[in-house]
């Protein structure tokens, strides 16, 4: 999600004119049980995902909406 009070002009959310082709963000956080992290209840796409104990970022399955960003507690996830 787009949020213009964020923005650091860095091109890379797409949420801008500057450019379309954004890499999902790279994760891989124990923070939170699985059971209780936010991030893994937001996505839409199914892109959150536990591995081992661990919430990783599928590539494949992301579309780089930033709801995860939004939501995580300790502000790990970028985009």
């Amino acid at each position: 999600m787009y949020n213009l009070g964020n923005c650091t002009n860095c091109t890379l959310c797409g949420g801008c004119q500057q450019t379309s082709a954004v890499n999902p963000p790279n994760l891989f956080c124990m923070h939170c049980q699985p059971q209780d992290a936010f991030c893994l209840k937001v996505c839409e796409y199914d892109a959150v995902e536990v591995l081992g104990g661990a919430i990783t970022i599928n590539p494949e399955k992301c579309v780089v909406c930033g709801d995860c960003v939004e939501v995580c507690p300790i502000n790990i996830i970028k985009i």
